[in-house]
């Protein structure tokens, strides 16, 4: 039982739409990521890139589908996709992820998004049904436009349902002096005194092995045990060095890596990445400074929202632990805006003969 028995390329050929798969035409994917009209992090090449190496690490057999939709004989339209095998289920994702829906360059006309969504879902629930699924899953974030997308839209008429969460993000567009009256008030003696204490530093260029394994290191005594396979490790480091992303770091007194960040970014959307600190240190302002010396990083790379992550509640479903709540509250102390992130649960639509 393999993704391979699905014949996934005739599923593709048959659809209603003019594609080209990521995996053969990473170049064409980063020129029209370029074009979109809002560049979220998640869909670039580089996040992608991780996010299979991370799920391939994890165990089952992954296929990695996203393609490049073309309209007019020009490429239009991402779309994050891929289908997994693991423990005998198929499952439809976006590199592990809830399906992310496909993204469009600027001048892309509303008719046209509007029937490549369409021939999206239709493919979505074709590859459904070939996997014997009853359902499969997709996420909307934040993407700097009004309104429900098309997406939304036609997913609701077609009986898909909805569930609400909350994103926390930074406008950056301001000067810093107004950002940092967005913060909550408590953070800024924080932040004034944690930067006496540690020294404060940024990796973002070639030339820093040893400061990443420190990292590296300073991530497994936290966790206790390898979380990553080595190579999602590399392509870590490999963004930092093509200056995609950078590692805000701390040192004690004594010269030890005592906490760090790893933050990913478009010129759109900054994201944080991973973090690790020592937890001996708790007490003490570490995620405060390493947030705020991230924030000033971000925007003086021009860079327009920072998405600083998800604000759980005790409500939700299904019900956070009080670890997520407890480290959601503490990013919010950063935010200057709430969105929503919708949930959507598409069921599978057999014909009475399948």
């Amino acid at each position: 039982m393999t993704v391979a028995n699905l014949n996934l390329d005739n599923i593709l050929g048959s659809m209603d739409l003019s594609i080209r798969k990521r995996v053969d035409s990473k170049y064409l994917w980063d020129e029209t990521f370029n074009k979109l009209a809002y560049k979220p992090v998640a869909y670039s090449n580089a996040s992608l890139d991780y996010q299979f190496a991370y799920q391939c690490g994890n165990g089952g057999n992954w296929h990695d589908i996203s393609l490049i939709i073309d309209w007019d004989n020009k490429p239009i339209a991402l779309w994050p996709l891929s289908l997994s095998i693991k423990d005998e289920q198929y499952a439809l994702t976006s590199q592990g992820l809830p399906v992310l829906p496909p993204v469009f360059v600027a001048d892309c006309p509303i008719i046209s998004r509007k029937r490549i969504i369409k021939s999206c879902l239709d493919l979505a629930n074709a590859i459904s049904i070939a996997a014997k699924l009853k359902s499969w899953e997709s996420g909307e974030s934040f993407a700097d436009a009004l309104g429900m997308s098309e997406w939304h839209n036609e997913s609701m008429q077609r009986d898909a349902a909805c569930s609400l969460h909350h994103e926390l993000y930074q406008d950056l567009r301001p000067d810093i002096a107004e950002i940092k009256r967005t913060f909550r008030k408590s953070y800024k003696s924080l932040i004034v005194s944690g930067s006496r204490i540690w020294t404060v530093g940024v990796l973002d260029s070639v030339g820093s092995e040893s400061v990443w394994q420190e990292f590296r290191d300073l991530h497994l005594k936290v966790s206790g045990r390898v979380t990553r396979s080595d190579e999602s490790w590399v392509m870590q480091h490999q963004d930092i060095e093509r200056q995609s992303a950078f590692l805000v770091w701390l040192r004690n007194s004594h010269g030890d890596m005592v906490g760090g960040g790893l933050f990913s970014y478009t010129s759109d959307e900054g994201l944080y990445a991973v973090g690790a600190y020592d937890r001996t240190l708790f007490d003490k302002p570490l995620g405060h400074v390493v947030q705020y010396r991230a924030i000033e990083e971000l925007k003086k790379r021009g860079v327009s929202w920072y998405k600083i992550g998800a604000r759980p509640y005790i409500s939700d479903t299904p019900r956070p632990t009080d670890k997520e709540i407890s480290i959601g509250e503490f990013k919010q102390g950063f935010a200057s805006h709430f969105f929503p992130h919708y949930g959507l649960t598409h069921k599978v639509i057999y014909d009475e003969t399948t």
